[in-house]
């Protein structure tokens, strides 16, 4: 199903759970490379910088300009000794970028369609957490440069 047929459907302005929402993290240089196999969510701020700027003798800001553009987030997945070996360590995470892919999951109306895609990523890090009575987890935190929404996605890949 393309983005455009997606739209005119019921599920375009039906609220989602988080449940059927899915994540991939892709290797830029190898898309074949899934960083993970399943993820728990994805929480992601997009930060627009603003500088209030005031001439001397003015009795306040006359102007707001813009200033840098940046896109920080977190993906908590599963722990599975299979994923664990797949993640970059120090020596293999350098120079590497990531598209990180929101989009409807399996089994899901709408299955597949993206929602949103983040490129250019950098990992900053990696954590895991284990609890006595809980799965152990992941949690991998990026800095990416664009954020594209479903029907820009659609429109970059050619997926309308």
């Amino acid at each position: 199903m393309g983005y455009a047929e997606f739209q005119a459907t019921d599920d375009y302005s039906t609220k989602k759970s988080g449940a059927q929402i899915e994540v991939l993290i892709i290797n830029e240089d190898d898309p074949s490379d899934e960083l993970i196999g399943a993820t728990t969510g994805i929480s992601w701020n997009e930060d627009y910088e603003n500088i209030p700027i005031e001439e001397l003798g003015n009795d306040g800001v006359d102007e707001i300009a813009q200033g840098r553009h940046t896109i920080g987030f977190t993906v908590p997945a599963f722990f599975t000794p299979e994923w664990n070996d797949s993640l970059p360590t120090r020596s293999t995470y350098k120079g590497k970028s990531y598209t990180v892919v929101e989009r409807i999951g399996k089994g899901w109306p709408g299955e597949g369609t993206v929602l949103n895609a983040i490129v250019g990523n950098r990992l900053n890090r990696i954590g895991s957490n284990s609890a006595a009575r809980g799965a152990k987890t992941f949690d991998l935190a990026f800095t990416g440069t664009d954020r594209y929404n479903g029907a820009e996605w659609a429109a970059l890949s050619g997926t309308q």
